[in-house]
């Protein structure tokens, strides 16, 4: 009863390749929908982006860091600001 015929192994067989193929077809309609929409297929790097966009906020360039005299902590290299300790020399 549950043994293996030829039959069943052929009806499994395409099966699985209808299966595979439908995938397969379905994932060429998406890219072709996200290329007409022009959207980018690359992942983005910040976290914020909406999807499908790779591309980050104007405001999110890198700057450089450097640690404070006092109390060890990263902050801006340009611009730094008091953090409210007595002895901070920003």
């Amino acid at each position: 009863m549950l043994g293996f015929s030829l039959q069943k192994l052929l009806v499994l067989a395409a099966v699985v390749g209808a299966v595979w193929y439908g995938f397969k077809w379905i994932g060429r309609l998406k890219a072709a929908r996200d290329a007409e929409a022009g959207v980018t297929k690359r992942k983005s790097w910040w976290p914020g982006a909406a999807r499908g966009s790779a591309k980050a906020p104007e405001h999110a360039t890198p700057e450089e860091m450097a640690p404070c005299r006092v109390c060890g902590t990263y902050v801006s290299a340009r611009g730094a600001r008091n953090c409210g300790r007595a002895d901070c020399p920003y």
